[in-house]
């Protein structure tokens, strides 16, 4: 995942203050003791609304907010870093002005973590890690105690390497001592393989003991 979006939005903005088609034009906003430029509105698709809002230090982006259904909530926001570049994208995944997701991006603009809260509380209790842009693993509070109770890893569906990704085991932590305990490792066919469990916490895991 590219924030090709990101790119096309400030394109947006900036063609748009250039342009003198029919629509709402740009509004700039000043700070009153720097003299600074510090809000952009625009009409983006000029159909007469704002639908974003570029938060700026003089020439810089610090934020840009945007409404993309245009029903007044915002549903997307990009924070831009001290160098220019897009640190990380709050998401509103029900278009509400929550912003109940949070993607983190790597240097080249590939997606390397997004934080989630699934409670749409303000705590961000799943946290999805990415490889090359490819969910490798994630980790999850299910009980709300503050930390990771419920892990997921992440491989390739067929053993010669398919391009499609699906859970390939599944760790939990019992007694919530904050470690996995209990790991759920799946075949190929999505089924259970085996059950292994690591009851000192050394990391190391050896197959559970059936009963007969």
């Amino acid at each position: 995942m590219r924030t090709r979006t990101s790119g096309v939005l400030i394109l947006a903005l900036l063609a748009t203050a250039c342009s003198k088609a029919p629509g709402r034009g740009p509004a700039a906003s000043y700070d009153s003791k720097t003299g600074k430029l510090a809000t952009l509105s625009v009409d983006t698709n000029r159909n007469g609304k704002v639908d974003a809002v570029s938060h700026m230090d003089g020439t810089r982006i610090v934020r840009i907010e945007v409404d993309q259904d245009e029903n007044g909530q915002l549903d997307r926001w990009d924070f831009y870093g001290a160098d220019r570049r897009l640190e990380r994208v709050g998401f509103s995944r029900e278009n509400d002005g929550v912003m109940d997701a949070v993607a983190y991006y790597e240097s080249e603009g590939v997606l390397s973590r997004m934080e989630i809260s699934t409670r749409r509380d303000g705590t961000f209790d799943r946290v999805e890690q990415y490889v090359n842009g490819r969910l490798a693993r994630t980790a999850e509070d299910t009980d709300g105690d503050g930390r990771a109770d419920k892990w997921d890893e992440y491989g390739p569906l067929s053993a010669n390497g398919s391009a499609d990704f699906v859970v390939v085991s599944t760790l939990f932590d019992d007694s919530k001592r904050g470690k996995p305990e209990r790991r759920f490792v799946y075949g190929h066919n999505g089924a259970i393989a085996r059950v292994e469990v690591d009851p000192d916490g050394d990391g190391v895991f050896t197959p559970a003991a059936t009963s007969r």
